[in-house]
């Protein structure tokens, strides 16, 4: 099946001007003329860090705007209005959707990026580039996925409970889904893994590739994806599933979720190191009573964000001294120990600020395990319509394990609407 190039931001030209009034005829290019701006959204960089920015640049007049609400619908609008741009803005790490729409951006590389790319992980870079070599983002963050597990609870059922013992157990998920249904037989009424959107998540996470390969062409063979599939329906099957459907949100809130941490409902999870902020603010009770290994089937990721700058920025130059002096390996460890954003640069995993014992999970140096499932992540290529293709399975698994839909009559209606979905929107001839 062909991709034929279908831009992303056409759709958003009249949701710019009507929602917000953009306009480039009639109002400033930039958001703060005369100034370098950037847009940064919640929990998304260091504000110690900006501070210091702030008086380090000041003959640039770095100015950090914090936008509020629907992040990527005001920066869409202002990209297709021509109006009010920031300088600098994040990207999330859905970063692949700008790749049709690079023309509204600089590439770092003209910048002299090159010089710095190895002082970061070789996967992650190469995701923020586009399939022609355009170096569109540059790493702010990245998601490691590891297992999390009730140390005591484990141990209490006369289980494996240390990091290195649990790996070893759950090497695999079919380890893992043998030894949850030991577990559960133990404690009953307690469960192993969030909900079947997990399983599918992460297990596609760890596979070589995806929907598309870099060339755009959307892979006829989908044995990556239906493995994940299978692997999820085998877990809701052997009763090993919470539930949870919807504690993966964008906010990854979940009322019985957090209930279930905090009353050890829920044994273990499989998520990205960016989940430790909210397990530990949502279960403060269950202070040392965690602990974390690598997760069955090896090294995954999960989200991760970026910087990019606008073509419309004066000063690309002195917005690319910015970005990299905020995402220096110098700079990194303050937004993991400020906001849980894992580094993506190597070089600081052996940070002693970030090698102290951390007494949430029992002592246990979270970094040694998370540094190694990074490094492991296998390059994988994020076409711009992978986070939409993986939100219609996962809604069709949400069916089967909620709703008690068939299975193999989900994953056909999942299939088709992906089809269906691509050839709507030019993507598949």
């Amino acid at each position: 099946m062909t991709l034929t190039r279908r831009r992303f931001l056409t759709g958003a030209a009249a949701l710019g001007a009507a929602a917000f009034g953009a306009g480039a005829c009639t109002s400033p290019t930039t958001a703060n003329p005369g100034r370098i701006t950037l847009w940064y959204n919640t929990n998304a960089l260091s504000e110690k860090v900006l501070g210091e920015a702030v008086k380090r640049f000041a003959a640039l007049k770095f100015t950090p705007a914090h936008v509020s609400g629907e992040f990527k619908q005001r920066l869409l609008a202002a990209l297709s209005g021509q109006a009010y741009l920031p300088d600098i803005t994040m990207l999330g790490d859905d970063i692949a959707t700008y790749f049709a729409d690079t023309d509204h951006f600089v590439d770092l590389n003209t910048l002299g990026a090159g010089n710095v790319r190895d002082q970061y992980l070789p996967w992650k870079w190469q995701a923020g580039a586009s399939p022609d070599g355009f170096q569109l983002g540059f790493p702010i963050d990245v998601g490691p996925a590891a297992l999390y597990y009730r140390h005591d609870l484990f141990a209490q059922a006369g289980f494996p409970s240390e990091s290195d013992d649990v790996a070893g157990a759950v090497s695999t998920w079919d380890d893992y889904f043998t030894f949850g249904t030991q577990v559960q037989k133990k404690l009953p009424g307690r469960y192993m893994i969030t909900d079947t959107k997990t399983v599918f998540t992460y297990s596609l996470a760890q596979e070589p590739k995806k929907y598309f390969d870099r060339s755009n062409h959307y892979l006829d063979d989908q044995s990556q994806v239906r493995r994940a599939w299978d692997r999820a329906v085998q877990a809701f099957r052997m009763g090993l599933t919470a539930g949870y459907a919807g504690s993966q949100s964008i906010n990854g809130e979940s009322i019985d979720r957090h209930a279930a941490w905090n009353s050890g409902k829920e044994l273990s999870f499989v998520n990205a190191s960016w989940i430790t902020g909210e397990l530990k603010q949502s279960a403060p009770a269950t202070s040392g009573k965690w602990r974390i290994c690598r997760a069955p089937g090896g090294a995954g990721n999960q989200g991760g964000s970026y910087l990019a700058i606008t073509k419309y920025c004066p000063d690309p130059h002195g917005a690319f001294e910015i970005v990299k002096w905020l995402q220096s390996p110098e700079n990194q460890p303050q937004n993991y120990l400020e906001l849980g954003l894992f580094p993506p640069s190597p070089s600081t995993y052996t940070d002693p600020r970030l090698l102290e014992p951390e007494p949430f999970f029992g002592g246990q140096v979270t970094m040694d395990v998370f540094s190694k499932i990074a490094r492991d992540v296998k390059p994988v290529y994020f076409s711009p319509w992978d986070i939409t293709i993986s939100d219609t399975y996962t809604d069709e698994l949400t069916n089967v394990e909620s709703a008690g839909k068939d299975p193999e009559q989900a994953w056909q209606d999942a299939r088709s609407a992906v089809e269906r979905l691509l050839r709507r929107q030019g993507v598949l001839s």
